[in-house]
């Protein structure tokens, strides 16, 4: 069984975990301070026994920074990712953690998880990928599919999201409070109406998966049960059942603990 918690989500932070009972792998790693990531470290240690790793989308602070990468060198750990993000990570937090960032084109396997990746436009510069992350082997196999920050998608990512059995969705803002308290950087992200179009047109794709966490919420511009209402709307308009279990990842702490079957 394929099961995920999301730790951390937000511009404060982002750390999830994916993991069964064989080892476990974080993606995105920077939960906070050192002390956090420490916590987080030993929360996920109790969880799956062996970590295999973090698979980084890209290099902003809230998804790797130099508290991070000290901890994770502590822990023996690797960050995987894209070349061209391990190169801003290196030029933002320094060539001594060379050593821990691990760049990766094409396939990579961590334990019983494969992983790969696809470009999303984010912010200027910097190289964000979406993450596809296949567990197990043959019939066997399920899928997660991670959108941590992007400001569009096209229908190359709802290809590359359609039939996963977990889909873990940025829903960033709601546009009445991004009017109302403008923030900046917000435009680099999904707005809670595009996060439901992209959902509803996954599920158009190839079936819907077994859950769905929307995550990265704003803090001022969004409320925690607005991205679900969006939801529920969107599919309404659109006559289409909601068949998944829907979950919100918390800004500040733990998420669901999600089991897919």
């Amino acid at each position: 069984m394929l099961k995920f918690r999301s730790f951390r989500s937000g511009s404060g932070g982002n750390a999830a975990l994916l993991w069964d009972e064989a080892g476990g792998v974080f993606i995105d790693f920077a939960p906070g301070c050192q002390r956090d990531c420490r916590a987080v470290l030993a929360e996920a240690r109790s969880l799956c026994g062996e970590l295999l790793g973090a698979v980084i989308t890209h290099a902003h602070g809230d998804h790797i920074n130099r508290n991070s990468l000290k901890v994770l060198a502590e822990a023996g750990l690797k960050a995987y990712c894209h070349p061209r993000a391990a190169e801003q990570a290196l030029a933002r937090y320094g060539g001594e953690y060379a050593g821990v960032l691990s760049p990766f084109e094409g396939a990579l396997v961590l334990g019983d998880f494969t992983v790969s990746q696809a470009e999303v436009p984010h912010a200027p510069d910097y190289h964000t990928c979406a993450l596809n992350v296949t567990y197990g082997r043959g019939l066997k196999r399920r899928r997660a599919a991670v959108f941590t920050d992007l400001r569009a998608f096209t229908d190359t990512h709802v290809a590359f999201a359609a039939g996963a059995d977990l889909l873990l969705l940025e829903s960033n803002h709601d546009p009445e409070l991004r009017r109302l308290n403008w923030h900046p950087g917000s435009e680099y992200h999904m707005s809670n109406p595009m996060a439901a179009d992209f959902l509803c047109r996954v599920c158009e794709a190839d079936g819907p998966p077994q859950a769905v966490v929307l995550a990265h919420l704003s803090e001022k511009c969004n409320e925690p049960d607005l991205p679900a209402l969006e939801v529920r709307r969107h599919f309404k308009k659109k006559k289409r059942p909601l068949k998944f279990r829907l979950h919100t990842a918390p800004r500040g702490g733990p998420g669901a603990h999600v089991e897919i079957e």
